[in-house]
């Protein structure tokens, strides 16, 4: 199995999803939708890979925010 590429967005993203202060958990959060954001943003192609890894990871806080912030789930 090949590995996975790392993209710039990522250390935000894996920085969310291992916080385990909840203080710290809205905050980490809205770093890693602003990192995503910004990948968006910029003019450089993004492949089809990270395209998908980035509606993933979207997916991704989007469900952590539910669970863990807002306690929903």
């Amino acid at each position: 199995m090949n590995n996975p590429k790392n993209y710039p967005w990522q250390k935000a993203y894996v920085s969310a999803v291992l916080e385990t202060d909840k203080s710290k958990l809205v905050g980490r959060i809205a770093e890693a939708r602003q990192a995503i954001e910004n990948r968006l943003l910029t003019l450089s192609q993004i492949e089809s890979s990270e395209h998908l890894a980035i509606k993933a990871a979207w997916k991704g806080l989007l469900a952590l925010k539910a669970e863990r912030v807002n306690g929903s789930v």
